[in-house]
């Protein structure tokens, strides 16, 4: 299994919504974004992927995605983190 970046940002948008919405949750998806997605998705994260979370503000989060590769239109490899906010 492997993600997109629409995927990605689908993930993270997900974890942000709900970690508005429950204090609880966000305090894991700062402790364990990881763990936060797979509660949310009901899957593992795919090999090599990892994520990293921190505040942002008082009621944001940011969460980084390690690990995403992605093509661009000109062939080349894209980098291999995406801060997705």
């Amino acid at each position: 299994m492997s993600w997109s970046l629409e995927q990605a940002y689908a993930y993270v948008n997900k974890i942000k919504e709900r970690a508005a919405e429950d204090e609880a949750f966000r305090l894991l998806a700062l402790n364990d974004p990881e763990m936060a997605c797979r509660l949310l998705t009901g899957e593992p994260l795919p090999d090599g992927i990892r994520m990293s979370a921190q505040e942002h503000g008082s009621d944001g989060l940011d969460i980084v995605v390690h690990g995403l590769q992605e093509t661009w239109p000109t062939g080349e490899l894209g980098p291999d983190e995406a801060t997705l906010d």
